[in-house]
């Protein structure tokens, strides 16, 4: 062998011998554990949030092994991570909050669309009931009432309508509604 390829020999085994293995991986860890954790904790991370993030890292450092040129390389390659895993950390957050406030948007909605479903129930079955009432009463007294509240006509108009007099419109309808009132009362609608 030359001297050039026993040079170059030398060099690759110093730099196979320079180049961090699993444990030399995890020592660099456990020596630069305080850096990683003062890194935690500027990312605005809890110290079990933190944990969480440098367990991660320690996972990822054994995956490496033997990866790394130096431990510089080392360093830089944990501290690059440690600062990946807390992003992720605070992306995971944002979107359980935004996924939470979600849920209980809908859960409004779905209060808010029941309590509609049931309201309209309410209403339709009060709405059969005034018209169950309007059936049963007197043709002389549901006349008025229709012409005066669904055809908006006054009782001027009403009386015209009829050839009545608008007293007696007037009192026709006072006694429709004290009828439509007592009727309605008896089914359990209240006014």
């Amino acid at each position: 062998m030359n001297e050039i390829g026993a040079d170059f020999a030398l060099e690759a085994d110093q730099a196979v011998s320079e180049r961090p293995s699993e444990a030399n991986l995890m020592e660099v860890f456990s020596a630069e554990r305080g850096r990683l954790k003062r890194i935690v904790a500027g990312m605005g991370l809890n110290a079990s949030d933190g944990e969480d993030v440098l367990q991660d890292v320690s996972i990822q450092v054994l995956k490496q092994a033997g990866a790394f040129e130096s431990r510089q390389n080392c360093v830089r390659w944990l501290i690059k991570v440690t600062v990946n895993r807390c992003l992720m950390e605070h992306r995971s957050r944002k979107t359980f909050h935004r996924q939470a406030r979600e849920i209980l948007r809908r859960r409004q909605e779905t209060k808010g669309a029941a309590k509609a479903a049931v309201e309209k129930a309410i209403v339709a079955e009060e709405l059969e009931m005034v018209r169950e009432s309007l059936r049963e009463m007197d043709d002389s007294l549901l006349a008025p009432m229709v012409l005066q509240y669904f055809c908006d006509l006054n009782s001027t108009e009403v009386g015209q309508v009829l050839g009545l007099n608008p007293s007696t419109v007037r009192g026709r309808l006072r006694e429709g509604r004290m009828i439509l009132a007592k009727r309605l009362l008896e089914r359990g609608v209240g006014l």
